[in-house]
């Protein structure tokens, strides 16, 4: 262990380990895993429709599948992030991950697609947002919505840039080696699981940061298991507004491509509209996990989901020239959104059983992801137009607005005495 003397200067600040360390290093493994498998994957999209001579709701349903697998493992890596630690579980997710893409420049059928599909699910279980969150939720009790609205950001980076870089590749090498070249990236996390992540602060003779070691153990909450989360009423208002909003944000984004395409941009000018969709995202990350320390989570979630639903609204007009500033304002408040479910989470249940409760949670909020490309996909096959489904969009932002009208929360301090349901 550290001598006291670094120990005290290292729990304070900048250079808390938590910050340049966790933090940086979980940014950088969810900006990989996640851009590749929520924005990147979307400019293989027209290739796959003409390679595999399909319409856009099966080409949807490898989504579906992929998310859905996710929500599902999600609760074996969650228990498994608890109980073995969260490193076996990430090195797990990343060599999946690696070959998934792989395979997909090799895909020929239809149902190798969706077996691929299936692979980045399980891929995403063990090396997606779930196990970031427990992560980071052990390192931070204070300021743990900034440190959650930073590291979240890696999904809005990777998603604005991929898509271009894919779009490059594609143009320059065809998508089968494009999607090949994709696999690499997974494998560059594998010395920063292993050297950089470090699961508790204790490891390095630290506490989490705003506490001393015993008020932080305290701070950690109960040991909950499965029953336990899903008995509390928080548990089902936050998990039913993760559906809601993550079936939006992937209905948008993961049709947004095809979409564009329809209004008349070229490919290279949709990869381009994924940028401001994406680090709209981040910026809203970052600004929420700052206002939701000093103003409430509470509050500051409904202003954003309320921009959110007014970039909705302006998709429903199907209007080129709207297509920017609605993308925007819905990019923003999504990702204010994203990074404060993650906080309240951690808020109301405590950090010890946190990997089980994001792993509950990303039952409901993956299979709403799964759900929404597919379904909107859906829509569009029947009706030759996205505005049915982007109706919907606007009908389950309407719901979460309530849901988070509905939970009553408590400061991270006070959410320390929660005790398990009986």
């Amino acid at each position: 262990m550290s001598d006291p003397v670094t120990v005290t200067r290292a729990q304070h600040g900048w250079r808390f380990y938590g910050w340049w360390g966790v933090v940086l290093a979980t940014l950088f493994f969810i900006f990989v895993t996640n851009g590749l498998t929520i924005g990147g994957i979307q400019a293989f999209d027209p290739h796959l429709l003409a390679a595999l001579s399909i319409d856009r709701a099966p080409l949807k349903l490898g989504d579906a599948i992929q998310l859905g697998t996710a929500a599902i493992f999600t609760l074996l890596t969650g228990w498994a992030a608890d109980r073995i630690g969260v490193r076996p579980v990430m090195t797990v997710g990343v060599l999946l991950l690696a070959a998934a893409f792989y395979g997909l420049g090799q895909v020929e059928t239809v149902a190798g697609l969706y077996a691929l599909r299936f692979v980045m699910g399980l891929g995403l279980a063990g090396a997606g947002l779930a196990v970031c969150v427990v992560i980071v939720s052990r390192w931070f009790i204070s300021r743990r919505g900034l440190a959650l609205g930073l590291m979240l950001a890696g999904t809005s980076l990777g998603s604005a840039v991929l898509p271009t870089v894919f779009t490059d590749l594609i143009a320059a090498h065809g998508w089968r080696l494009a999607a090949a070249y994709g696999a690499f990236a997974p494998l560059i996390l594998l010395p920063v699981i292993w050297f950089a992540i470090r699961e508790w602060p204790a490891s390095i003779g630290l506490a989490p940061y705003g506490g001393a070691a015993a008020h932080a153990a305290a701070l950690a909450g109960p040991e909950l298991s499965y029953r336990d989360i899903v008995a509390r009423r928080e548990f089902w208002l936050i998990g039913a507004a993760a559906f809601a909003t993550f079936y939006s944000i992937l209905a948008v984004s993961n049709n947004l491509f095809l979409h564009s395409k329809d209004l008349g941009f070229t490919p290279v000018e949709s990869a381009a509209l994924f940028v401001p969709l994406f680090i709209l995202g981040l910026v809203g990350k970052v600004v929420s996990g700052v206002l939701s320390d000093i103003l409430g989570r509470k509050r500051v979630w409904i202003l954003n989901l309320v921009l959110m639903l007014a970039g909705a609204l302006m998709l429903v007009t199907l209007q080129k020239s709207l297509l920017m500033p609605a993308i925007a304002l819905f990019g923003f408040g999504w990702g204010s959104n994203y990074s404060l479910l993650q906080a309240i989470s951690a808020d109301v249940f405590g950090s010890r059983s946190l990997g089980r409760v994001m792993g509950a949670v990303t039952v409901l909020d993956a299979g709403g992801g799964a759900l929404g490309p597919w379904i909107t996909s859906l829509f569009y096959d029947r009706y030759g137009s996205y505005t049915p489904g982007f109706w919907l969009v606007c009908a389950l932002i309407i719901l979460s607005i309530v849901l988070a009208a509905s939970l009553r929360l408590r400061s991270p301090e006070s959410a320390a005495t929660v005790v398990p349901a009986t």
